[in-house]
């Protein structure tokens, strides 16, 4: 059962969004600056956001089971919940004044496979949620006291929403990872599929759980240029040659795997002056995970070192779209234009001939990266 707690602060706060819709609503579709019309809002006599009761009508509809856990009396919480409208969403009252009968309470409704997340900014229930591995999304007036203790944040409902999506697709990769006891743990997709913002959140969710990683990027070990050029067919000379997987195999994955932990620097190559100058340092004992972030990896010689994998699904035209976002080219003059002519040819030619989706533990489509969904 995926479950979502939230703390009465959630219900009684306004987001900057939501006033401003208000006001628009109210004034016939143009916003003022005045706040005549929230006079409703200020003297109580509409207190609830409407964006929050579509918000839960969502996460009921697709089968979270929805809970409050405050600070407040169950009486309190009770009469609030009534006055509010809201009572028949929630299935569970979790009430206490301090973290620890709070983390108790949270551990005995959870089951092991479950996923829970708190919506709030209660500082006894957010130390809860640290003592039970439990991620929390800011949301309400205190937003900005609690958001760096926190897992995310979230600044208006639909967000909130997002923010609970995105982290059970993380919570369900961590588990399965941990579960399988994985040393290995490849992260894939095409350019821009938004890898390594996805692998950001892992970690993040990692040390909630307390569990060692570091992180290692295929890209550090990328080949010069000339070899990623050789040939008269650019697209197969980057599919064949742009990366060093050998020396990858032989420093650090193969010692790893071998010993069970690594303490070590690498040496890569600097592409600005063709010489093995840029140093990485990876560091894990038997218990740690790597991950391994990259492209075109689910194929010989690098598929049979994996221990678990996930594949990132995004439309092309989408990783277009975000490759022209760069700020800075990394591709040439015309880094869209490369990407275009380059990259993708080659990921289509990796995706005919290998079908990543293939025998992958999670395939996940981060077309919105607001909004990532499983596929299988």
């Amino acid at each position: 059962m995926d479950r979502v707690y939230f703390d009465m602060g959630v219900f009684t706060f306004w987001s900057d969004e939501s006033l401003d819709n208000k006001r628009l609503i109210a004034k016939g579709g143009v916003l003022v600056s005045d706040d005549t019309a929230l006079k409703d809002v200020m003297d109580g006599t509409d207190p609830l956001d409407m964006d929050l009761v579509e918000m839960l009508t969502n996460l009921a509809e697709d089968g979270f089971e929805l809970n409050i856990c405050d600070t407040l009396s169950v009486s309190e919480i009770q009469d609030l919940l009534e006055n509010l409208g809201i009572g028949d969403f929630f299935h569970n009252i979790v009430s206490a004044k301090s973290a620890r009968p709070f983390a108790n309470s949270l551990n005995k409704l959870r089951g092991k496979e479950d996923f829970s997340i708190f919506v709030g900014t209660d500082k006894t229930v957010i130390e809860a949620c640290d003592m039970a591995q439990i991620p929390v999304v800011a949301y309400g007036e205190k937003y900005a006291e609690v958001i760096r203790e926190a897992f995310c944040g979230a600044r208006y409902p639909l967000e909130i929403e997002d923010q609970i999506y995105t982290t059970m697709v993380v919570h369900y990769v961590a588990r399965r990872t941990i579960e399988k006891n994985a040393r290995l743990l490849g992260i894939d997709g095409i350019d821009f599929a938004g890898k390594k913002f996805f692998t950001a959140k892992l970690c993040r969710y990692f040390d909630i759980l307390g569990k060692e990683y570091n992180i290692v990027y295929l890209e550090d070990y990328h080949r010069a240029v000339e070899a990623s050029y050789k040939g008269e067919d650019p697209v197969e000379a980057y599919y064949f040659n742009g990366f060093n997987t050998e020396k990858l195999i032989t420093e650090v994955i193969k010692p790893f795997k071998r010993e069970g932990k690594i303490d070590k620097v690498v040496y890569c190559l600097d592409s600005t002056n063709d010489s093995f100058v840029n140093e990485r340092h990876y560091e894990l004992s038997e218990d740690g995970v790597m991950i391994l972030i990259g492209t075109m990896m689910y194929r010989e010689p690098l598929i049979r070192y994996f221990d678990a994998t996930v594949y990132m699904r995004v439309d092309y035209r989408e990783s277009e779209h975000r490759a022209s976002l760069e700020e800075a080219p990394i591709y040439g003059e015309d880094p869209v234009e490369v990407y275009k002519t380059k990259q993708i040819p080659a990921q289509k030619m990796y995706i005919q001939r290998h079908d990543p989706f293939e025998g992958r533990d999670f395939v996940i489509d981060n077309s919105n990266y607001h909004r990532p969904f499983f596929i299988v």
